[in-house]
C-alpha cells in the first residue's frame, strides 16, 4: 500500500535520490490508545484498525512523500493484555518481512503502535531477539484521537520517518514520543498522563525528531547498552518472577513462586542492591535449586553494584550468586532473564562467563 502524494517544499535526506528507491516501512497495529476512537467511559477500549487510523493522519503522505507505507493489523488491545508470547510471534512475524528481501513484504524499517502500559518491555523484548540492520520504531499516544491534545498522529509521523531514515539502522529497537528518539534498552515510561512519559533518566535520548517541523530525525549519540540473544521463533518462554522489596518483606512471596515452578527471580532491590534480611532466606533458597535471582533497583535510575556488606546488603548478595543488572527496570531485567533462560544463555546475556 503506497501512501505517495505531492512532496512538502523543504528537502529532506528520506526524500529518495533520483534512481533510488522509496523507503519501504510496515507499519504494524497492535491496538493501545493511539487506536480509540471515543472518550466515552463505556467505549474508551482500542477498536480502530490501521488503516483507520492512518486515515486520521494525512501528515504521513503530506510530510513523507517517498516513504511506502504498508499496513498489517496485528491485534486491537490494550497494552496491558500484551503478553512475552504475543511478543515473540511479533519478533518473528519482523523477522520473516524482514529478512527476506525479495518479497514483497520486505520492509526498510518497521514502525508499531502499541499501548504504552507495557510498550517498554515489547520494545526490549525485540531489541533483545529481533535486532537487524533495518530499525524496529515503537510508538503510541497518551490520549484518545477524539481528544483535542491527541498526540498519536505527530508520533506516528515521527516514527515513520524514523523507520525510514539511514541514521537509525543497526541501532536495535527504538521508541519514538514526543519528539524524542530513544533506546528500547534505555527507556522507561515515568508517568502516567504525560505525553512525554518515556524517558531515557540515565543517558538521556539518542536523538530528536520534528517531522511536522519538516526537521529530518537526528542522531545524537548510540545506545549505551544492548545485548542480543538469538531466540527461535517457538521457543518456549519461562515463568519468570518479579518482586519489588520494601520494609519489613520477608521470604513468603519467594517461596510462593518457587513452589509454583519459577525458573527465575527479578528483585528490584532498594538503593544500590539491598534487601531487607528477611528475604535473604528466600533468595538462599532458589540459589540452592540453581533459580537464577537477577538484581535491580526500585529507585528510578542509577547502577546496582554490590557495594555494602551488612546482613541482605549487595555483597552478600553476590555471594550468594545473584546476577546485578545495572540501568534496568525491574519489567525489563524480567523479560531479559526470560528470554535468556529460553535461549539457554543466561550468563552470556548478563555479562557472565
Amino acid at each position: 500500500m503506497n501512501f505517495v502524494t505531492e512532496a512538502p517544499h523543504v528537502k529532506t535526506r528520506l526524500q529518495s535520490a533520483p534512481g533510488e528507491n522509496p523507503a519501504r516501512v510496515t507499519a504494524i497495529f497492535t491496538g493501545g490508545t493511539i487506536a480509540v476512537s471515543t472518550d466515552s467511559p463505556a467505549s474508551v477500549v482500542p477498536a480502530l484498525s490501521g488503516r483507520e487510523i492512518l486515515d486520521r493522519i494525512p501528515e504521513v503522505t503530506k510530510f513523507l512523500p517517498n516513504v511506502n507505507v504498508r499496513v498489517h493489523d496485528f491485534a486491537t488491545l490494550p497494552g496491558p493484555h500484551i503478553s512475552p508470547e504475543m511478543m515473540l510471534t511479533l519478533a518473528g512475524f519482523i523477522r520473516a518481512m524482514r529478512d527476506d528481501r525479495s518479497s514483497e513484504e520486505h520492509a526498510d524499517g518497521i514502525v508499531i503502535t502499541h499501548g504504552t502500559d507495557s510498550l517498554e518491555e515489547t520494545a526490549y523484548f525485540l531489541d533483545l531477539v529481533a535486532s537487524n540492520h533495518a530499525p524496529i520504531v515503537i510508538t503510541g499516544s497518551m490520549h484518545t484521537s477524539t481528544d483535542a491534545a491527541w498526540d498519536g498522529g505527530r508520533n506516528l509521523v515521527d516514527a515513520v520517518a524514523v523507520a525510514a531514515s539511514r541514521d537509525f539502522r543497526g541501532i536495535g529497537a527504538l521508541i519514538v514520543m514526543n519528539g524524542e528518539i530513544l533506546a528500547a534498552s534505555e527507556a522507561t515510561k515515568t508517568h502516567t498522563m504525560d505525553p512525554g512519559t518515556f524517558r531515557s533518566l540515565d543517558f538521556g535520548p539518542l536523538g530528536k525528531v520534528n517531522t511536522l517541523a519538516q526537521i529530518e530525525p537526528i542522531k545524537t549519540r548510540e545506545p549505551k547498552q544492548r545485548t542480543e540473544i538469538v531466540l527461535s521463533d517457538d521457543a518456549d518462554l519461562p515463568y519468570v518472577e518479579l518482586f519489588k522489596t520494601y520494609a519489613g518483606m520477608d521470604d513468603r512471596l519467594f517461596i510462593a513462586a518457587l513452589n509454583g515452578g519459577a525458573s527465575g527471580i527479578v528483585v528490584e532491590a532498594m538503593g544500590q542492591g539491598n534487601v531487607p534480611p528477611g528475604v535473604i532466606n528466600g533468595i538462599s533458597r532458589a540459589r540452592e535449586v540453581n533459580v537464577p535471582v537477577v538484581i535491580t533497583s526500585r529507585c528510578p535510575s542509577g547502577p546496582v553494584r554490590p557495594y555494602y556488606a551488612y546482613e541482605g546488603a549487595g555483597r552478600e548478595l553476590e555471594r550468594l550468586g545473584c546476577i546485578f543488572a545495572p540501568y534496568l527496570t525491574g519489567p525489563k531485567a524480567r523479560i531479559k532473564l526470560m528470554v535468556a533462560l529460553a535461549a539457554g544463555a543466561v550468563g552470556p546475556a548478563f555479562g557472565m562467563q
